[in-house]
């Protein structure tokens, strides 16, 4: 997810500026602007290639929908369900040594993907990436959380995200291009495509490995820890990974496990349509037309997250949800559109949704957290949302495959998008029953 990945506004930077702390971090940080904006920029440049071109890279190697359905869901739930040990894991240990490891293994699985031309590979290939994926993203989300304080924290994450996005956006427009003149061939584009991808996470590992300070030094104390009553004979360290532990944060926080709970209903409705999008992308856009389609959406999430972080601090979570709301119309205007100028449309809308929910959401959850507990909170949630993308996306790849041979390949992809935009529209009113995030009582 991520990936992975986006708000603040970027101001002038003064003429050779001295390098100095951002000024959001705690005074015991000492990681420099440069070193958390070269990670920021590799690991979400990385990301947001593999995730927009996954989905049409196995349309292009011949996967049909239930093969599709399959390695989203599949994905989507290694990449959210995985991460809660590994939130845990960075509380205990620290942040760094899990995004040097994710952040290798990732750069290394998008330089072998374009060399994949059977469904069922990339689908293993899939799975390799999306546990790195789990490996990195709590350590780097709590990473985030633990260089903020919790009044600016929106504009904060914001700040960097922006910069990553830029960036990304950027590189998404000058691949778009460039690629059409160096090769006509899909299967060389994807292979430059997914290269960009493979050195921005190596270039992110680098950075993290040789230059990033620790920035949560671990907490190895056990009475911290919740745990089942001892026999004796149960191991702690188990103990801590314990179902009792796990949903500890559903125990002791019913205002953020509401938030959990509404937005595992909109995750399942937005899975939905991911293995019918691609099929209408893959149909009208080639990958450098693509390049530029997500060149908007991060331009427009540019512009979202540049307001979003001031915004959600000023007036709080609540508003931000919005961006959730309108996420019914992407399928909507996949369902009219007939070229990828049209699909520009659905970006457009994507791009400002995605951007003002992600800051909105990572506030949220890290607000909600005691300061001990911060990757385990991540980690629960996206645990949840995990379960409900994959129920959602195999749900529809599933019906998708019964419906097919009954009404035609476009018949029933055009009809179960209008079930996709219904089901969306439903899922962003629950939001309106989420309250303002709130720590835990004392127990």
């Amino acid at each position: 997810m991520h990936f992975p990945l986006i708000e603040k506004t970027v101001t002038k930077p003064s003429v050779n500026p001295p390098i100095t702390l951002i000024p959001e971090e705690a005074s015991s940080i000492q990681n420099r602007k440069p070193t958390i904006y070269g990670v920021a920029i590799g690991k979400d440049t990385g990301h947001f290639i593999v995730a927009t071109y996954s989905q049409i890279y196995a349309v292009f190697v011949a996967a049909s929908p239930l093969l599709l359905s399959i390695i989203t869901s599949i994905r989507n739930l290694i990449q959210l369900t995985v991460q809660m040990p590994f939130g845990r894991l960075s509380d205990r240990y620290g942040r760094k040594p899990f995004l040097t490891m994710g952040l290798f293994i990732s750069a290394l699985t998008s330089f072998i993907i374009p060399m994949i031309s059977n469904p069922l590979i990339l689908l293993i290939a899939i799975i390799i990436y999306s546990l790195a994926f789990s490996i990195f993203s709590p350590s780097w989300i709590a990473l985030l959380g633990d260089s903020s304080h919790e009044t600016t924290r929106g504009s904060y994450i914001g700040r960097i995200t922006t910069i990553t996005v830029i960036f990304t956006m950027f590189v998404f427009l000058i691949s778009g291009w460039v690629i059409p003149f160096l090769t006509q061939d899909e299967a060389s584009q994807y292979s430059i495509i997914y290269s960009i991808a493979g050195f921005g996470f190596l270039f992110a590992g680098i950075i993290t490995f040789f230059f990033l300070h620790e920035t949560h030094a671990g907490n190895k104390s056990e009475s911290e820890i919740h745990t089942l009553p001892t026999n004796g004979t149960t191991n702690k360290f188990l103990a801590k990974f314990s179902i009792h532990n796990i949903f500890a944060p559903f125990r002791e926080n019913p205002t953020f496990t509401r938030f959990v709970i509404i937005s595992a209903l909109m995750d399942f409705s937005m899975s939905t349509g991911w293995p019918l999008f691609s099929f209408i992308r893959q149909r009208y856009a080639t990958p450098s037309q693509f390049s530029f389609l997500w060149a908007v959406h991060m331009a427009c999430q540019i512009f979202s997250l540049s307001i979003g972080g001031k915004v959600i601090d000023k007036y709080g979570k609540k508003i931000g949800f919005n961006g959730r709301r309108i996420m019914f119309l992407i399928p909507l205007v996949l369902f009219f559109a007939r070229d990828w100028v049209q699909l520009a449309i659905g970006n457009f809308i994507g791009g400002i949704g995605y951007g003002l929910y992600f800051i909105t959401a990572t506030a949220y959850i890290i607000d909600s957290a005691p300061e001990e507990s911060k990757g385990r909170y991540i980690g629960i949630y996206q645990l949840v949302m995990g379960l409900s993308t994959f129920l959602g996306s195999f749900a529809m790849g599933v019906v998708a495959e019964i419906l097919i041979p009954i009404l035609g390949k476009w018949s029933a992809i055009y009809s179960l998008v209008l079930v996709v935009v219904i089901l969306r529209f439903l899922g962003g009113i629950a939001f309106y029953f989420v309250d303002e995030p709130s720590k835990p009582t004392s127990n």
